[in-house]
């Protein structure tokens, strides 16, 4: 598959997937207004049916395509996700109870879940082996992937928000058109792909070689809490800007309209979109390591503007947050090329080896909703922040232990 097409098979199955995050958000917002608390804590526990699916599923589903094919898997994820919107425009539009409710979006994100456990391993599969032996190129296409990915994000927020204001619960209907549309790009792709090659067969083993090799642990620790900080965000932001009443003391908590929820994510996507163009052009010459530290420090900024601006001090402080994630912007990009120059020496099993990677990317989003779900419950927006410190100040300590001289540097160009 061509480096291009991947690209749009991949934004399309981001799109959908945050469309589906904030949907399922807003209807939780919606049907448990009077239990903020308890709406809190489920939309923690389908964030982790999500992200324990796609934990569990992503170095297996990254096995399977070493051996049948990366294409073929990758065509299973638009599958697995237009079950999510179908099964979650079932629950949305028909008169449910609380407990059925919730048993029904459980099954619809276990099924998304499984989307990306096929398609996160191969998209990054193919972007290594299509840029190996060249850093640079692979520093910048890895970037072009998180730009392209993250304007796939931006539109998807835009379209939850736009729908749900427009239709309610109807706008899960959006959701199994966009997923087919990828599957149908999938399928359309007949050129030949590089020969498979016999892997062996045990992940376990792959585990424990990744495991010994230089800053890998570490490596793993540091991505392991900027994805927690992902799944803290991705799933209880939404849901505490739409709470329908505004918070008394939490200028970030209650009354925003799904549009203005969309408008609040495609201005943090817009910075970090800015932010990941400028680390694309210079990051391979700042270094891994050293753009991950500046990355996490910069996360840290972010959390004190934004408690400021919870707390009524004005536009100023979101004006300086912004700046902050223009910083920060630089550790998705930096840690995907250290992955790619990782999984390098392990091509047999590399489908396998992003999948692993993916399955720390799982953990991290998970350990995200159980962590944030309580903090977001006892002290809402403000237990956002707290646990977000605390996970961007233990990935700075796993950055801080990869050692200077692993395969973070760059390498030179052949």
């Amino acid at each position: 598959m061509s480096v291009a097409r991947l690209f749009v098979v991949n934004a399309l199955v981001r799109i959908a997937a945050a469309a589906s995050g904030q949907l399922f958000a807003f209807l939780l917002a919606e049907r448990l207004s009077a239990r903020v608390g308890v709406g809190a804590g489920l939309v923690g526990l389908l964030g982790a049916c999500y992200f324990v699916t796609e934990l569990f599923g992503a170095p297996f589903a990254g096995r399977v395509a070493d051996v049948r094919g990366q294409r073929r898997v990758l065509g299973y994820g638009p599958i697995f996700g237009a079950a999510c919107g179908l099964i979650g425009a079932l629950a949305a539009l028909g008169s449910l109870g609380v407990g059925l409710l919730v048993a029904v979006l459980v099954v619809a994100r276990t099924a998304e879940g499984l989307s990306a456990a096929c398609t996160v391993p191969t998209t990054l599969t193919l972007l290594s082996r299509a840029t190996d032996g060249d850093a640079v190129r692979r520093t910048r296409v890895t970037g072009a992937f998180e730009i392209t990915s993250l304007l796939a994000m931006i539109a998807g927020y835009a379209i939850a928000g736009v729908a749900w204001d427009a239709r309610g619960a109807q706008a899960f209907l959006v959701l199994p058109a966009i997923y087919g549309f990828a599957w149908h790009l999938v399928g359309r792709v007949r050129e030949a792909e590089p020969a498979v090659v016999a892997a062996d067969p045990s992940v376990l083993r792959l585990v424990r070689e990744l495991a010994h090799e230089r800053g890998n642990v570490a490596f793993g620790i540091a991505w392991l809490a900027v994805n927690a900080v992902v799944g803290v965000w991705m799933q209880q932001a939404p849901y505490l800007f739409k709470l329908p009443s505004r918070s008394p003391t939490q200028a970030l908590v209650g009354g925003f309209s799904g549009s203005q929820v969309g408008q609040i994510f495609a201005a943090w996507g817009v910075a970090f979109l800015v932010g990941m163009s400028l680390w694309s052009l210079v990051g391979a010459r700042v270094g891994r390591r050293r753009t991950l530290g500046v990355a996490l420090v910069a996360m840290l900024g972010v959390v004190a503007t934004l408690s400021l601006a919870n707390h009524g001090a004005g536009q100023w402080a979101l004006g300086l947050a912004m700046a902050f994630v223009l910083i920060e912007s630089g550790f998705t990009p930096a840690a995907l090329a250290h992955l790619a120059d990782v999984t390098g020496a392990h091509d047999a099993s590399r489908g396998a080896a992003m999948g692993l990677y993916s399955l720390l990317l799982g953990t991290g989003q998970l350990v995200g909703n159980v962590v944030g779900a309580p903090f977001a419950a006892r002290w809402q927006m403000d237990g956002v922040l707290l646990v977000t410190a605390l996970l961007a100040a233990i990935a700075l300590a796993g950055v801080a232990r990869m050692a200077s001289g692993s395969r973070s540097a760059p390498q030179p160009h052949g």
